[in-house]
């Protein structure tokens, strides 16, 4: 039985023609000022104007500013090339101004109203516009350190527990581990405890018996094996923290044994960077005790008595986020994992009405060039009640503070404190050629494209022409709009590669309206089935691609991850010009129709 559908042939509603409009509009305007284009500028960073000297300095060497920027407290002067950009910093630099209050950034050019709305151009990767390029180094021997002290510390306690008295443990200064036991005392336990503790039987330490002396020593297997955790595991925590800081580019790879190497798309003051990357900073939480001969000092210089050990380390943190407290002062929300909480909660049960301490610890680089562990209590509180796995903590200074500690424990302390061996601006490896290159196959591809369209569809294909330039300008608003997005080379080829796929979807719909003319039908008739028998086809192609364009994404890096996110939001504009756009235009010019569609 056959019955009529109501709804007319070719025919959008309102609010459809309204929101695809309000979509064009908006990413046009967000593509704009990556048209208008950039030019390198130098920001002077705590004074509202250049000095008479300063200005003296940049006319005796020939450099002049295109213009300068004035701001409250930064003055922005823009040039013509990269390179009087790069002088200007080293003149200013030589004439003693800070290098942190010196940044070397990119203004746009796009009109002053554009950019008070909030449009910024794209941002370039590494291989178009350069950036910060940081070798880091990993104390190792922090983390051997540690072993060993573990080692000390866990055959005294083994040691005292099976009520063994008169050993000496220590540890020489070469790293080994020194068991001295009493005269005349029967090994075989002693024995025992040591062989368990160091692991001897998977050769995780090494024994060498002496009289009464017993000495452990790491063997080269272990050492090389913590040597690569601990390097695996910061590199894993420096790409969080990377993340945390929005730069999506980032490429951070193993150099060699013990180095890191971290570039840094389009960041040519590496100054915040530096910061997060190199801090190793961790939370502790001590209980308080008056006859402790143990101190730790706050930020007033005050020592605080507490115990030797932490009831609870950092490594139990998952999550932490910054506010403002009920007397607008600010904290970190803690929450902790099932085995924190419950530790929590039986310490703070057991000692309700004691003060705790929390501990902040961190290691910076002293003037011997040396690493060194500063640790300081910023909060001291009475203990309310039993706790569970939120909580707060208070006693920061300022927001800032309390916002970089949560995204510090957010990221993950690092295994092992980082010192940064190199740090250096680099400048694009091919610059303007890789993107003159890359945009001039994208013009002369879309050109290719154009001519054919028209040829072979004729009206049809100025519609075509027409989505695809709506398709490209919706991209790169797009790619402006997302966080943390940056354009590589890659991403251009997936720019280019999206474009050619567009204009399948525009190929399948009107050789499908062909189809139905050849057969009979009226032009309206034709639309209607066109779209209609061409948007499974096309939906089943794109998502395909999408879902392995998501899965290069979730585990490439770097130039990978570029490609995809070009490829991902160009096969969305695609969907959206290809079929409704294109609909939007051919439907009110040749789709009116009164003739209903007829189903079965």
């Amino acid at each position: 039985m056959r019955k009529h559908h109501s709804a007319i042939l070719n025919r959008m509603s309102r609010w459809q023609y309204a929101l695809l409009l309000l979509m064009l509009l908006t990413f046009t305007f967000y593509s704009l000022p990556t048209f208008f284009g950039e030019q390198p500028s130098l920001g002077l960073h705590g004074q509202a104007a250049l000095t008479v000297s300063q200005h003296q300095l940049l006319a005796e060497n020939r450099i002049a500013p295109v213009k300068t920027v004035q701001q409250q407290d930064k003055v922005e002067l823009v040039f013509a090339t990269q390179q009087e950009q790069q002088r200007a910093k080293q003149l200013l630099e030589q004439q003693g101004v800070d290098s942190a209050a010196l940044t070397l950034e990119f203004h746009s050019n796009a009109p002053g109203w554009i950019s008070r709305l909030g449009a910024t151009p794209i941002k370039l990767g590494l291989d178009l516009r350069g950036g910060s390029q940081l070798l880091i180094g990993v104390d190792v021997n922090f983390v051997i350190d540690a072993q060993t002290n573990n080692l000390v510390d866990s055959l005294r306690s083994r040691f005292r527990d099976a009520h063994l008295r008169g050993a000496n443990v220590m540890r020489s200064e070469q790293g080994a581990v020194i068991v001295t036991l009493p005269e005349a005392a029967e090994q075989a336990p002693w024995l025992t405890i040591v062989k368990e503790s160091a692991g001897t039987l998977q050769g995780q330490w090494q024994l060498t018996r002496s009289g009464n002396e017993l000495r452990l020593v790491l063997s080269e297997a272990e050492r090389t094996l913590l040597v690569n955790n601990a390097v695996t595991q910061n590199l894993s925590i420096l790409k969080k923290r990377i993340n945390e800081l929005g730069i999506v580019e980032a490429s951070v790879q193993r150099q060699g044994q013990e180095g890191i190497r971290i570039e840094l798309p389009g960041v040519h003051n590496p100054k915040q960077a530096k910061e997060v990357i190199g801090a190793t900073a961790s939370l502790a939480f001590y209980e308080t005790k008056a006859d402790s001969h143990f101190y730790m000092s706050d930020r007033h210089g005050q020592a605080i008595p507490m115990a030797r050990k932490p009831v609870l380390t950092g490594e139990h943190i998952v999550d932490a986020r910054a506010s403002m407290g009920e007397m607008g002062q600010p904290q970190v929300n803690i929450v902790l994992d099932t085995l924190g909480g419950s530790k929590m909660n039986q310490f703070s049960r057991q000692h309700v009405g004691k003060a705790m301490a929390t501990v902040f610890t961190e290691y910076k680089t002293n003037a011997q060039g040396h690493l060194r562990a500063h640790s300081e209590v910023i909060n001291v509180a009475t203990i309310q009640t039993a706790l569970g796995n939120q909580f707060r903590i208070t006693g920061l200074a300022s927001m800032p503070e309390a916002q970089e500690l949560a995204m510090l424990l957010r990221a993950g302390a690092l295994t092992a404190p980082l010192k940064i061996l190199e740090e250096r601006s680099i400048g694009p490896t091919l610059g303007m050629q890789n993107i003159e290159a890359g945009f001039t196959a994208l013009a002369f591809g879309m050109a290719g494209m154009m001519l054919f369209m028209m040829a072979w569809y004729r009206k049809f294909g100025w519609v075509a022409i027409t989505a695809l330039l709506g398709n490209l300008l919706m991209q790169v608003g797009m790619l402006a709009v997302l966080p943390g997005a940056v354009l590589t080379l890659p991403g251009i080829a997936g720019l280019v590669l999206t474009v050619g796929m567009a204009v399948d979807t525009h190929v399948l719909i009107f050789e499908r309206i062909r189809d139905r003319l050849r057969e009979g039908g009226s032009l309206a008739n034709a639309i209607d089935f066109g779209y209609r028998s061409a948007f499974r086809t096309i939906f089943d192609a794109n998502i395909t691609t999408l879902i392995c364009a998501v899965v290069l994404y979730s585990i490439g890096s770097g130039p990978l991850q570029g490609f995809s996110i070009t490829l991902i939001l160009g096969l969305v504009s695609s969907m959206i010009t290809g079929i409704w756009g294109t609909r939007a235009i051919i439907n009110p010019l040749w789709g009116r129709s009164r003739e209903r569609t007829l189903r079965v």
